[in-house]
């Protein structure tokens, strides 16, 4: 098993965006950090930054 895929979810209320294929060199801090500052362009505060990881078996 091994990792194919990062991405991330910001959830809002209502809404959520998803962005996928990140590099996989990308720590979580530096997707934290990106989430934070694509969060900067929205009206509304993000209520919740998940990662999403995807495993090819």
């Amino acid at each position: 098993m091994f990792e194919r895929a990062r991405g991330l979810i910001l959830r809002y209320n209502p809404g959520q965006f998803t962005f996928r294929n990140f590099a996989m060199t990308a720590s979580d801090e530096q997707l934290y950090n990106l989430a934070n500052l694509l969060n900067d362009f929205q009206e509304c505060e993000v209520e919740e930054v998940l990662k999403v990881r995807t495993f090819e078996f």
